[in-house]
């Protein structure tokens, strides 16, 4: 320790010490004897004190003592001075008590112990914490984490309370922190769709008398009345907080009449919703209230009423002023994307739909003389109201009115006449002129009017799904694709577009293309039975039946009674080899679609196979009554008959044949045949000597052949597979596919031998019949 610890400097009187001599005669660690005024040193006493200065100062004309000295020795004993913390290498910051590794703080900055107050306001700040992260939760849409946190505020606020109540601090309880964590758990309740506990802990709030200013929670029940479809209730509330809320708060009021309004339009008192929103546009322009006011006079049927209000939502929305601000700051990126900007042109957006959603609702019926005029009366009036943009909008409306009237020479008309337009409505109407000219057939127009349209918009992706249907209508596959392609590439999500690029990727073979494309539509529409039966067939082309068996059956739970749905089905489980399941879906098909010839052929191929043949009759009969030409179904009835033992019921089918088809070959073989089993020779030698003849003129190819259709009937007609669920090309029709092979019933080998070892009884399956008969 430094010398001026224990001495002091000489005073300007001379004096060298302080009048305390016992300060001046001792050293560190030493007891002072009061009666002497001397010290008694640790080890020695020195007899001079006042020639000697402890530690290291030594005084004039004396030894420097070190630890002990007598004041005879000359010389100063050698001791160490590691204990006071000396090193000969230097360690860094000198600090001899170790302090740094206690880590203690500064004493001014450490307190003992917190005083009552901090100890409540450090709980409070908790409790915000809570109620912030119950909060984010309900923001995000996690309300089961909201409520926990709530609830967890909620106890944290309680604690609070009782800890001020402990400390006596019972007056400086914060009342507003009690009203934030009851109305957060309310909203955590109503967040979780646990309407009534929500109900029960805004009431409390609102009867309890420490907080005045709850009357607004109101509003909130009258929300969850709402939610619950309790209107009457929802009204109730909603007026209860209407009564409460001062006239200078205009804004909340008029939000509150419009709640009120929407409810009375919910159970069908249109007058009362009526007047609450005409009290609103009494008081400030609003547009959703003008929307809903055009809504009540179209429900009430009134079209005077529905013309005024209508001017009214033209009024109260505001001219394209944003646009006009946008062209002035080009030059400024940074303002034309701020997020300030980017919420004035969404508010604009949805007040503009609200327009646009008005006039298409009213423009068929405001006038007495039809649509056309209601159309033309608003035009006028957004014109008049310097609405130029929605007015273009409305025409487009009108054409596409026109469109689903089946009017397109009146929707060509109308789309024409924005050529002179701006681009952006000059490209949108030659996008919907080349599709109508597409519909009707004549391509160069349609290829005209896609090349303008991406002339003037070269980033429409509509314009690419047209050209891309025009090319693929002309048979050039490759290039439709590619306009396909080049469309997602512009518009990711252009539902037309990816379903167009599937089919057309189908068609030139590339099946994995086709699948990726179909998929990648039933991920952003699960619900779409195209995406579903095209990804099925695709699993079928590519030969894999348990992948297609999976996407049909899941078609299936969509449309369960789709007739072509379940004859695919049937016949990918006969591939499989489950037959009994394949006759269920047979069956069912036929049931929903009786005419389906696939079905048919395949359920009287199937009894024939198993020699059920009364079973299998019907279903012939039934082909011959759908074909009449096809001489082959009314020849296995008749093979049916015979097989069953009714030869006097097959003999009269035939001559019915024999009747209608006079040269057919097969049918007079079965004559000659049936008639030497039954012992008819007259009409034996008479049907032997026909074959004779017809087989004669059957040599001659001048003479028609009944049977020369034949193979072309046998193959599948194909009207029913997909009933409903067709391949057309989206915005427009679509190229003609390749029709995929129908099923094919196998005959077993034994079936076979067993046939060809009857063909003396039956001739079922020989000569030229053979198995041509059977359904292909």
């Amino acid at each position: 320790m430094a010398a001026e610890a224990f001495f002091r400097p000489a005073s300007r009187s001379g004096a060298a010490f302080d009048q305390a001599p016992s300060h001046a005669q001792m050293r560190l660690g030493t007891a002072i004897s009061p009666s002497t005024g001397q010290m008694r040193l640790g080890t020695a006493v020195a007899p001079s004190y006042a020639q000697m200065r402890l530690g290291t100062a030594i005084a004039p004309g004396t030894a420097r003592l070190g630890t002990a000295s007598s004041g005879d020795s000359g010389a100063r004993p050698m001791t160490s001075n590691k204990g006071a913390g000396y090193r000969s290498t230097p360690r860094g910051r000198f600090d001899p008590l170790n302090q740094a590794a206690s880590g203690a703080a500064n004493a001014l900055d450490a307190k003992l112990q917190a005083s009552p107050e901090e100890l409540c306001l450090e709980a409070e700040a908790k409790v915000h914490a809570a109620m912030e992260q119950s909060a984010e939760a309900l923001a995000n849409g996690d309300a089961s984490a909201g409520l926990e946190r709530a609830k967890e505020a909620g106890k944290r606020e309680r604690a609070v309370c009782k800890l001020r109540e402990r400390f006596g601090l019972l007056e400086q309880i914060n009342s507003d922190l009690t009203y934030a964590v009851a109305v957060n758990l309310a909203e955590a309740y109503h967040a979780a769709q646990l309407y009534s506990e929500a109900l029960n802990s805004f009431t409390q709030i609102v009867r309890s008398k420490q907080f005045p200013q709850a009357h607004l929670l109101r509003i909130n029940m009258g929300n969850i009345h709402f939610e619950q479809q309790k209107y009457p209730s929802a009204i109730k509330m909603y007026r209860m907080a209407l009564d409460q809320v001062p006239l200078t708060s205009r804004s909340v009021r008029n939000r509150i009449l419009r709640n009120i309004g929407v409810a009375f339009m919910k159970v069908g008192q249109y007058q009362d919703a009526m007047h609450s929103m005409n009290g609103v546009l009494d008081a400030e322009p609003d547009p959703q209230a003008a929307f809903n006011l055009v809504l009540c006079t179209f429900a009430l049927g009134d079209k005077e009423m529905m013309k005024q209000a209508f001017s009214k939502l033209v009024e109260v929305v505001p001219s394209n002023d944003l646009e006009d601000a946008d062209d002035e700051e080009q030059s400024s990126p940074s303002l034309l994307n701020d997020e300030l900007r980017q919420e004035m042109r969404a508010r604009q957006a949805k007040m503009h739909s609200y327009i646009l959603t008005a006039a298409r609702l009213i423009s068929p019926v405001i006038e007495r003389s039809g649509p056309v005029p209601g159309f033309d009366w608003c035009i006028e009036a957004l014109t008049a109201a310097q609405h130029s943009a929605l007015a273009s909008e409305v025409a487009l409306a009108k054409a596409g009115w026109f469109l689903d009237h089946q009017a397109f020479g009146d929707a060509v008309s109308v789309l024409k006449e924005f050529e002179r337009k701006e681009h952006k409505l000059k490209a949108r109407a030659a996008t919907n002129l080349a599709f109508l000219y597409s519909l009707e057939g004549d391509s160069s127009s349609a290829k005209r009017y896609a090349d303008l349209a991406m002339t003037t918009d070269k980033y429409s992706a509509q314009a690419l799904v047209n050209k891309g249907n025009i090319a693929a209508r002309a048979g050039d596959l490759m290039g439709a694709r590619a306009h396909f392609m080049d469309a997602v590439s512009l518009e990711a999500d252009c539902m037309e577009a990816i379903y167009n690029l599937g089919l057309v990727s189908k068609g030139v073979g590339n099946l994995d293309d086709a699948l990726t494309a179909f998929k990648r539509l039933n991920a952003m529409l699960t619900d779409d039975t195209a995406a579903m039966f095209q990804i099925a067939a695709v699993y079928d082309l590519m030969g894999d039946p348990h992948g297609a068996l999976e996407w049909f059956e899941r078609l299936n739970m969509r449309v369960p009674q789709d007739p072509g749905v379940l004859a695919r089905l049937g016949a990918l489980h006969a591939r499989l080899g489950d037959e009994a399941e394949a006759v269920r879906c047979y069956q069912d098909a036929h049931r929903m679609f009786p005419a389906n010839m696939d079905v048919i052929s395949w359920l009287g191929a199937f009894h024939v196979k198993n020699e059920m043949y009364e079973k299998a009759a019907p279903f012939f009969e039934l082909a011959a009554q759908v074909q009449p030409q096809e001489v082959k179904w009314q020849l296995m009835v008749a093979s049916c008959f015979r097989r069953t033992g009714n030869q006097q019921q097959a003999l009269l089918k035939y001559k019915q044949i024999h009747s209608s088809h006079p040269l057919n070959v097969e049918c007079l073989r079965y004559l000659v045949n049936i008639c030497g089993q039954l012992g008819l020779k007259p009409e034996e030698a008479d049907f032997v000597a026909r074959l004779r003849k017809a087989e004669r003129q059957r040599a001659d190819p001048r003479v028609s052949n009944s049977r020369e259709s034949l193979d072309d009937h046998a193959q599948p007609t194909g009207q029913s597979l997909g009933h409903g669920l067709t391949a057309d090309l989206a915005v427009s029709t679509a190229p003609i596919m390749p029709e995929e092979p129908a099923f094919q019933m196998p005959l077993s080998k034994a079936k076979k031998a067993q046939m060809v070892a009857k063909r003396d009884d039956d001739e079922w399956g020989t000569g030229d019949l053979g198995e041509e008969l059977l359904p292909q």
